[in-house]
């Protein structure tokens, strides 16, 4: 019926005319809107308040119900009214209960704060309470909320501190302090629950504790787990470092700058060679195209010439990997070795040259195994091999029946400090490495192990016989019950050499079957030049942009088709369940993978853009309305539901298969509404994702029957996070209910900022083509090579540009900000981060890791580089926001993540690295943190936002966690 209160007036609560409440209020309280008014109701749908969004406030993150607060107050035995402001007192924000308590009542600050605290989350109960004789209030009759602002405190309010027992209860109390100002923190309290923690919170405390070196071992999960200060205290005390330990000391020489200076010379020599290989396979085809298209030449001429020319690219590129990587190294082997030396700059070359060839075709064939053996590494029979990454391939051992799962790195080379380690990796027969697992040097899986998702196995490691190995760092939790496993899946040796054999004639048919789009795109080409151009032989040039942007439009829809057409084709149907790896539907299947791999080059623009949801639709996956989606399903469409409002980040592992001994198993993969996956999580087959579910970057999700709507999940193994910061968007039409003005706006920005890769690579590739022809047709092939090679540094260098030219032009200088995801600005940086991905990085930046020079490219991105780092990998978004010291050391699939996209709300911070930190193979540092000086963060490890990691010190896992706290069997 409504409510009456002196200055809230009455409510029309006809239920329809309101929308749920986007912000977090644990359940206790739902709110709901209406053209700025809020009410809140109970869980069994009493009204609890009723009043002006303008009577909202933010604290800590969270949106907070002055009103709702101020309700529950009032209805407190001894209370006659009650107002609620939030205060900023000696620099810090607190809410503060300003209370006229009824005719001969004097109530007690500490029966209030536990009154509320059994109705209310913790973040809303306020920390001081103060007896007021009357509140003020405005002519009007309304609540005066600035006069409530200035109103002189007295700490007759203030709840009594408890004593610390201890001394470590009392240095943890000091920095519980920093993160809960002016409210008592009773040391058996939930840091989530009662007193209001969440994620940043908790990494703000652990921070803060860590400055202290005797309690530096306090990791997040410690917290998660632990809940009270006085338990952490007793953990703490228990592993206290022994009288007279000395602190570690990671310190290291800096190499030399001549090193420095000759290696750099020494790969500036080289990378004509490395730009012109990879370039070869698109601007070699493009070249045979535009000199062939002429009157003489017929249809059917071009595409036999032209798929005939890109199959022997293809196949002399792989090949010349191989040669060229024995003439740079010979075997590697095994030792430490300066950084910039000269064995580094050969295992640099090596590298290299390893990454011209396509691997990635290989994945779940034997020719994996070939290609493998060809580098080097020693394979037994019938393995299973996903993609995978090694950083010396010729050091590895891989005994018969191994399945090893996509996203393996196999991390036997990486850089510690001031040198190059390099170990080797055996793993034994009929061993199950699983998905995005990584495995340090010296390490030996014994026969029949099995590594969970995500596992990360650390240098040195020796497992027994049939162990299960999990987690980051990983743990032995049980044993494989190979009784259970089913027998090897069987086929006769001519089975096994025919399939070989067909696996090697579609490696080399079906890499030219993905140039069909060029045919109709280039028909759009040539007949706009004959409509916009001029009677000049040459005059297309100078509308050479007009032209080539419809085309390479053109491109990516007729590729959308092309790979939809084959989809429905060879694979109509795909449905769970158990296939031999001989058998007809895994090869069809496999095609179908390589199909979509071999097309990504030209469609992995479309990811998290409005034209993904669309595609995948087209190819048979169930994809809810206003999905968000940026990872690659390979072939498991049929499987795969995506419910409406989700958001599925860069390279996700979204379902799938399971192999082992030779048997495929598929399982559908069900996703919920307003769910969130961050970057490189792994969802595995048969996975139900409830409801607005949280699961967090490089995690996993824990079992069906353990997880619930709402649930917010992170890590490896998973864990609970019991409260997370909440972002607000500035409401639903910014983040998750966008006007259609909106959404067409975006679709018209993303279809130019999508083709603008495709359409700069046809711009250059024309310009370079009109260099070429003349020297062609005198047959003066030798200076046509040296050309060809200038051309391939130069165009690499020219699109590298242009995508720093986009990035200023488009976002200028990134500062730490909150955007909503349909905001102008959010638009403006993604289409900025499809030109650094999609096109320089492609073409010059992932051939220059490892290299003094990839920094200083970075560094025209805007980023903050100190001297003499070695960096291995790209991945960075926010540029202006990095700052890396001197002599750090960032090896290959590791990210500095400068952002997350959680509650569809961009919120970018800084990342910071001290002088000489290490970060190891595939670890991740988000934003708000600070990594000490010669730090060394091991592999597969997260540094959680707002962290900050103590000098020196050995860390590792998901989360971050000291060597002492994460002691190994």
């Amino acid at each position: 019926p409504g409510v009456t209160d002196g200055y809230l007036g009455r409510a029309d609560l006809t239920a329809e005319k309101f929308i749920a409440n986007p912000f977090e209020h644990d359940g206790l309280a739902p709110v709901l809107y209406r053209s700025g008014d809020a009410v809140s109701l109970d869980p069994a749908g009493s009204l609890l308040f009723h009043g002006r969004i303008d009577d909202q406030v933010k604290i800590r993150g969270f949106r907070v119900e002055l009103g709702e607060i101020e309700a529950r107050l009032a209805a407190l035995p001894g209370i006659q009214r009650a107002a609620v402001a939030l205060r900023r007192d000696d620099g810090t924000d607190r809410l503060v209960a300003f209370v006229v308590a009824a005719p001969g009542q004097t109530p007690e600050p500490t029966a209030l704060r536990a009154a509320l605290r059994e109705t209310l989350p913790a973040y809303m109960v306020p920390s001081l309470y103060q007896p007021v004789s009357d509140l003020p209030r405005l002519i009007s009759g309304k609540l005066d909320r600035k006069s409530l602002a200035t109103l002189p405190l007295t700490e007759s309010g203030a709840e009594e501190q408890e004593d610390p027992a201890t001394p470590t209860e009392a240095k943890l109390l000091e920095a519980a302090r920093h993160v809960f100002p002016g409210q008592s923190i009773p040391f058996e309290a939930d840091f989530f629950l009662d007193l209001g923690g969440h994620s940043l919170l908790a990494a703000r405390f652990v921070s803060t504790v860590r400055q202290d070196p005797a309690l530096a071992s306090l990791t997040l999960t410690e917290i998660y787990a632990t809940r009270t200060l006085r338990a952490m205290a007793a953990l703490l005390d228990a592993r206290a470092p022994a009288p007279g330990t000395v602190a570690a000391d990671l310190s290291f020489e800096p190499p030399p700058l001549l090193r420095r200076v000759l290696c750099g010379l020494a790969q500036a020599a080289a990378m004509p060679l490395i730009l012109t290989l990879t370039t070869l396979p698109w601007l070699g085809v493009f070249v045979s195209y535009m000199l062939l298209s002429g009157e003489e030449a017929g249809l059917g001429r071009e595409i036999v010439t032209l798929m005939l020319t890109y199959a022997v690219i293809n196949i002399g590129t792989i090949l010349g990997s191989i040669v060229l990587k024995w003439l740079a190294i010979g075997r590697t082997r095994p030792g430490r070795y300066p950084l910039w030396g000269v064995y580094y700059f050969r295992w640099w070359l090596a590298q290299r040259m390893v990454n011209v060839a396509h691997i990635k075709w290989f994945q779940g064939t034997p020719i994996m195994g070939l290609y493998l053996r060809a580098l080097g590494a020693k394979v037994g029979s019938d393995c299973i091999i996903g993609e995978v990454e090694a950083g010396a391939f010729d050091l590895i051992t891989i005994g018969q029946g191994v399945v090893i799962g996509g996203k393996a790195k196999l991390s036997n080379a990486e850089i510690v400090g001031n040198e190059l380690v390099i170990g080797t990796i055996a793993i034994g027969d009929d061993a199950h490495i699983g998905t995005s697992c990584v495995i340090g040097p010296d390490t030996v899986l014994a026969d029949e192990t099995e590594l969970a998702d995500l596992t990360s196995v650390p240098p040195g490691v020796r497992t027994g016989r049939a162990e299960f190995w999990e987690g980051s760092p990983a743990r032995r939790t049980g044993t494989v019950d190979v009784a259970a496993l089913p027998e090897p899946a069987r086929a006769t040796r001519t089975r096994k050499a025919a399939l070989s054999a067909f696996y090697l004639l579609m490696l080399v048919i079906l890499p030219p079957i993905s140039l069909i789009p060029i045919f109709p795109a280039f028909y759009l080409f040539e007949s706009l030049s004959e409509v916009m151009a001029g009677s000049g032989p040459h005059d297309y040039l100078y509308i050479l942009p007009l032209l080539a942007w419809p085309t390479a439009m053109a491109l990516i829809v007729v590729t959308v088709l092309l790979i939809a057409a084959m989809r429905w084709t060879v694979l109509p149907v795909v449905t769970a369940g158990t296939y031999s790896v001989y058998g007809g539907f895994y090869v069809r299947k496999w095609i179908i993978a390589l199909a979509t791999e071999l097309m990504l080059e030209t469609l992995s623009s479309l990811y998290a853009t409005v034209y993904m949801r669309i595609w995948y639709r087209l190819m048979g996956a169930k994809i809810g309305k206003d999905a968000e989606i940026s990872c690659n399903l390979s072939g498991r469409y049929d499987l795969t539901e995506i419910g409406e409002k989700c958001f599925i980040a860069d390279e996700v592992i979204l379902g799938d298969e399971s192999v082992r001994r030779g048997w495929m198993e598929l399982e559908p993969v069900r996703i919920g509404p307003r769910v969130f996956v961050g970057n490189d999580a792994v969802i595995p087959p048969g996975a139900l994702i409830p409801e607005g579910t949280l699961i967090g970057i490089k995690s996993l999700p824990p079992d069906n029957a353990a997880i619930s709507p709402g649930d917010t999940w992170f890590g490896s193994p998973p864990i609970k996070l019991p409260v997370r910061q909440r972002f607000d968007g500035g409401g639903a039409a910014w983040t998750f209910e966008p006007p259609l003005w909106r959404r067409a706006w975006r679709a018209f920005f993303e279809a130019f900022a999508v083709s603008l890769p495709s359409m700069l690579f046809i711009t250059f590739g024309i310009m370079s083509v009109e260099v070429l022809d003349q020297w062609i047709a005198r047959h003066d092939y030798g200076i046509v090579v040296v050309l060809f090679c200038a051309a391939s540094v130069a165009i690499s260098t020219a699109l590298t540009l242009c995508a720093i030219t986009v990035k200023w032009l488009m976002m200028g200088r990134y500062r730490p900000t909150a955007k909503p995801m349909w905001s102008w600005w959010a638009l403006r940086t993604e289409a900025v981060a499809v030109m650094y991905w999609g096109m320089a990085g492609k073409v010059m930046l992932d051939h220059l890791r490892g290299t003094p020079f990839l920094p200083w490219f970075l560094r025209l991105f805007g980023s903050k580089f100190g001297r003499g780092v070695f960096m291995d990998t790209t991945d960075i978004t926010e540029f202006d926001c990095i700052n890396v010291g001197d002599f750090c050391a960032i090896n290959a699939a590791s990210a500095l993540q400068t952002h997350l996209y959680e509650d569809r709300v961009m919120k970018v911070g800084i990342v910071t690295l001290r002088k000489g930190v290490t970060i190891g193979t595939g670890s991740t540092v988000l934003y708000d943190t600070d990594v000490g000086e010669f730090a060394r963060i091991g592999q597969l490890t997260i540094v959680m936002k707002g962290e900050a990691i103590p000098p020196h010190g050995v860390w590792e896992g998901a989360p971050a966690q000291t060597e002492a706290s994460a002691a190994r069997p």
